[in-house]
């Protein structure tokens, strides 16, 4: 899927960190955005030979010089001068390569897979067969079309979605803020940015160097290991992080003349292969080696054995004929396009589930999911803040009112911050019930505000009292951070903090209060007003999502950087365990040992949660959790969340994420809530499941078909038409693309590909049905049995006797002919019957492997279903009609003797006796229906005696038969072996948080 490119990080600096950071400051070239001869001062004008202005020459600009020469005020741009200047400098978008459409529907046929069939198309051309040639030509060009028709469907639809979570820049417009797409920025625009957002463009911060200054993370552009500190004047880059501070910034450079375009120019884009296509290799690997292996048998026993010739032109070289069988109905053609068909498809089903995929290969590691490390704000609880103004505890001589009041003024709404908006409602609401209505900022003036970050854990208000001009601040933050700073904070300690602790059981958040009756924040007593508590209650469906989640081998642990006592009681309030710990325990000796008593890995991997968790710690326990083998999710929303969400196998980045949390996360969540993870990973592993179910199919015709065609080549000199193997080919593995759409059940555990249980599975199933067509091939051509149902008959061997009986009274070379007219024909009609024996049973295998319980009351999917009836109708036909002796014998002649065919036979001694033409095999086509449907009712029993085998989950077998198989039993299959979440168990510890195995 296509990533917006704002949301790419690219590093392409691999200088060591020292030399990195001298280059910083001293190397660093922004690309010139064209405004005009007259963009810059001559005096200050200094081009390199790529055009490019130096760093350090066009800071030293003035703001106001900066202003004049980019045309524009610090009250931003019209509507209209936008307008006309996004028409002029274009988006504020990287050039995006646009995909070639030939060369992307011919990477359909550019694969291990499609280069067999192409061998194939080769080795007909050599034969001149023209027929097979453009039969084969013509199914890989229809399965491109349909692997590219889908998966462009699909694109287009995530695109669509993708686009309404673009990233926004919030502009000043007619001197209003306004909320746009960044991509619609343009020089001279003025925007706003603050903590969180990664900066759309190349700005120039518009504040003064007393301003406090900002924390600009320019990792990904420059490597420095820590945030830079930018002041008013300063440039930042398009692509950097905000760390801490807020400020205007004026755009002077968007898309390709930013710096981050500049960079992005130099840098091929490289894609890894990714993990399914180390599955497909594996997969035809796997085919390649039977094909090869059988292709070698057969050239050996042809031609070494029983001396056949080839020569050149049409029906003269049979071997290379059955070579090109095995070739074509070996080969898998289809699984690329219907993997990555049931990719795309998939990813758009959890697109309108609320989840949607940045990488397909998430989908797969969502389904092997086994730990979920999840935010406790906003996703375990429902994030809409209210104050229990019952309980505001005020300090000293202040009030309930004051407690609001200063709280307020520590406020500014205009972030939308939770907390800043739920306590400004709060006093707007209790000074309405005084009958006040006028709004605070009648009364008073901010004239600064050092808005909040997570080092200092405060917002500091600046303001003036409108009516007595006194000037004072206002804070507000973490209750122990604000209780520090009091004058009095020795007489207070005992008292408040025990407040605290007594709001942190009830599962309140504190929140401090503090003023200062000066603005000297270096000389002044700070004085702490009180605490409000602000509540987050729990969504009504989390405490049930977690139980699923634990139903389905998912582990939940909390992560937040609330108090101990807070995590604590929400854990209980969700019935999630209470084994919680601050992130004190990650401060071990070089033993890694926690108070001499567990290692730090067992318990991170033990615990239910932590609390007081800062990035760094979400960091480090995901890092924990993946040593010890988890496949681990985590949440994040915030921008010091990117870290872990990077880290992590699935990173999870929830609804209203900031731009830096969606950049590093695998999937991005556009409703709110753990339930809509739990949906994603239901739906991933249904998505998985129909891969798996195909690829089990698949490779289990691999080895029918091999097995089948090589051994009655090797044992009966049997030879078979390439074009009926060619429709096969197109009838049965095209109507999997339906499988796509299957309807299946989830895996109840944490699922992955386990490839070598799929290949065993694949070579019983594949191996069972060469039984059944080898057992038909038998009884139909060398026995009587099917003589009492009065069918014609198909013992080829009966040709001499048959023949001996009629000419005996003149015994000439009609005889020989007569031998090879009888033995032709019903070896055409026995073609057509193992045709359509092969064709029925084979498809009819996908009921088998899309089922874990008897596939009879299994309902298929309405397009799979529908699929395998008419494919198998127009088997049918081709098999009961015939193609009335195609392919034609190059040497033939008026079959006289033939006993249901009228039309011209091979001539006896030639190479044409070897022709494999087909001829309808009229009501035997029911023979095979019946035939297949007796050795199909065997399949299930096979199936769950394999998955009995390997420990899967499957329908208790009778007694005896465990006896017997229970000393074969395989180590059951988990993404992770070690963990008990990963196994599926009914008891759920409450003191862990995740499931046990069972004894």
């Amino acid at each position: 899927f296509k990533r917006h490119i704002l949301f790419t990080h690219f590093k392409f600096n691999t200088q060591p960190i020292a030399k990195q950071n001298k280059m910083a400051e001293t190397q660093i070239i922004i690309p010139q955005a064209s405004f005009g001869e007259n963009a810059f001062p001559d005096n200050n004008k200094k081009n390199n030979e790529n055009g490019s202005i130096d760093k350090d020459d066009f800071e030293k600009l003035s703001i106001e010089d900066a202003i004049r020469q980019l045309e524009t005020t610090s009250e931003g741009l019209t509507k209209e001068e936008a307008q006309f200047r996004l028409g002029k400098y274009g988006p504020n978008k990287l050039v995006e390569k646009k995909k070639n459409k030939l060369l992307t529907f011919l990477s359909f046929m550019w694969n291990p897979l499609s280069w067999c069939m192409e061998v194939a198309a080769i080795i007909a051309i050599a034969l001149v067969d023209y027929v097979d040639f453009i039969l084969i030509i013509l199914l890989l060009l229809l399965n491109a079309a349909v692997g590219y028709y889908e998966e462009s469907s699909a694109d287009n639809a995530i695109e669509a979605l993708m686009a309404s979570l673009a990233p926004k820049a919030k502009v000043l417009r007619n001197g209003k803020y306004e909320t746009i797409d960044a991509g619609d920025l343009v020089p001279g625009d003025v925007i706003l940015v603050r903590l969180g957002d990664v900066l759309p463009a190349d700005i120039k911060l518009l504040g003064t160097e007393s301003d406090e200054p900002m924390q600009i993370d320019q990792a990904a552009l420059t490597g420095e290991s820590l945030p830079a500190k930018k002041f008013g004047g300063q440039c930042a880059f398009s692509g950097s992080s905000v760390k801490q501070g807020e400020m205007n910034g004026l755009v002077y450079a968007t898309g390709t003349n930013t710096f981050f375009g500049k960079a992005a120019s130099l840098i091929d884009g490289t894609e890894s292969s990714g993990h399914l296509q180390q599955v497909l290799t594996a997969v035809g690997s796997v085919c390649v080696i039977t094909i090869l292996l059988w292709v070698a048998i057969e050239l050996i026993i042809q031609f070494g054995v029983r001396g056949h010739g080839c020569s050149g032109g049409e029906g003269n070289c049979p071997t290379l004929s059955n070579i090109l069988v095995i070739i074509v109905g070996g080969i898998p053609i289809a699984m690329p396009t219907v993997l990555s068909v049931t990719l795309a498809l998939g990813a758009y089903k959890l697109a309108s589930k609320g989840a949607i995929v940045s990488r397909l290969t998430a989908i797969e590691e969502l389904a092997g999911m086994d730990m979920l490390c999840s935010d406790k704000t906003g996703t375990l609880t429902l994030n809409k803040l209210s104050v229990d103004e019952e309980n505001i505890v005020s300090s000293g001589s202040f009030t309930q009112n004051d407690v609001l009041k200063y709280g307020a003024l520590g406020a500014k709404i205009e972030n939308n911050e939770p907390i800043d908006v739920c306590i400004d409602k709060s006093y707007k609401e209790q000074q309405k019930e005084t009958g006040d209505s006028s709004d605070i900022w009648s009364k008073f003036e901010c004239t600064r505000y050092v808005p909040f970050n997570p080092t200092a854990k405060r917002t500091i208000a600046y303001c003036t009292d409108l009516k007595t001009d006194e000037k004072f601040m206002a804070t507000k933050g973490a209750p122990q951070v604000i209780l520090s700073m009091a004058h009095n904070f020795p007489d207070i300690k005992e008292e408040m903090e025990a407040k605290i602790l007594e709001y942190a059981s009830r599962g309140y958040r504190a929140i401090g209060i503090g003023m200062a009756r000066s603005q000297d924040q270096e000389n002044c007593d700070w004085e702490f007003v009180g605490l409000i508590p602000i509540f987050d209650p729990p969504r009504h469906d989390t405490k049930e999502t977690i139980e699923k989640c634990q139903e389905l081998g998912i582990g939940v642990k909390m992560i937040t950087g609330d108090q101990l006592p807070i995590g604590i009681e929400t854990a209980k309030l969700l019935g999630m365990g209470t084994n919680m710990h601050t992130t004190e325990v990650f401060k071990t000796d070089h033993t890694g040992m926690v108070e001499n008593s567990i290692h730090i890995d067992d318990l991170v991997e033990e615990a239910d949660g932590f609390a007081e968790v800062f990035p760094e710690h979400k960091y480090d326990i995901v890092h924990r959790l993946q040593k010890r083998g988890h496949m681990t999710g985590m949440t994040g929303d915030g921008v010091n969340d990117a870290p872990a969400l990077k880290k992590a196998d699935i990173g999870i980045a929830v609804a209203d994420a900031t731009d830096a949390a969606r950049a590093a996360a695998d999937i991005v969540l556009t409703e709110e809530g753990l339930s809509v993870i739990v949906d994603a990973v239901l739906e991933s592993r249904k998505i998985f499941q129909r891969m798996k179910n195909y690829a089990k199919y698949t490779i289990a015709m691999t080895f029918r078909i091999c097995f089948t065609f090589g051994l009655l080549t090797v044992l009966y000199d049997f030879n078979f038409p390439t074009i009926l193997i060619v429709l096969f080919a197109v009838f049965n593995d095209g109507a999997m693309i339906s499988l796509s759409k299957d309807i299946v059940k989830p895996s109840s555990n944490p699922d992955a590909w386990f490839l070598k249980k799929i290949f065993a599975n694949g070579l019983v199933y594949g191996l069972y049905l060469t039984l059944s067509t080898w057992t038909l091939y038998y009884v139909a051509s060398h026995t009587n049995f099917f003589d009492r149902f009065g069918l014609e008959s198909l013992q080829y061997q009966e040709a001499s006797a048959i023949c001996y009986n009629k000419y005996a009274a003149n015994l000439t070379n009609d005889i020989a002919q007569c031998i090879t007219n009888i033995t032709w024909e019903r070896q055409s009609m026995l073609r057509a019957l193992i045709y359509v024996q092969v064709s029925v049973s084979g498809q009819a295998l996908i009921f088998v492997t899309r089922s874990k319980g008897l596939s009879y009351f299994n309902r298929p999917g309405v397009m799979l279903l529908l699929a395998f009836v008419l494919a198998q109708i127009a088997s049918s036909v081709i098999a009961g009609f015939g193609f009335g002796g195609y392919p034609f014998p190059s040497d033939s002649t008026n079959c006289v003797d033939c006993q249901h065919f009228s039309g011209n036979a091979p001539v006896t001694g030639t190479t044409s006796v070897e022709t494999p033409s087909v001829i309808g095999c009229g009501t035997w086509v029911i023979v095979a229906w019946v035939w297949s449907l007796i050795w199909y009712v065997p399949l299930d029993f096979i199936k769950f005696i394999m998955a009995f085998l390997f420990n899967d989950d499957a329908p208790s077998l009778p007694r005896w038969l465990s006896c017997f198989i229970n000393p074969f039993r395989l180590r059951k299959d988990t993404v992770n072996p070690n963990f008990a979440g990963s196994l599926h168990r009914s008891n759920i510890s409450t003191h862990t948080g995740h499931a046990r195995p069972s004894q």
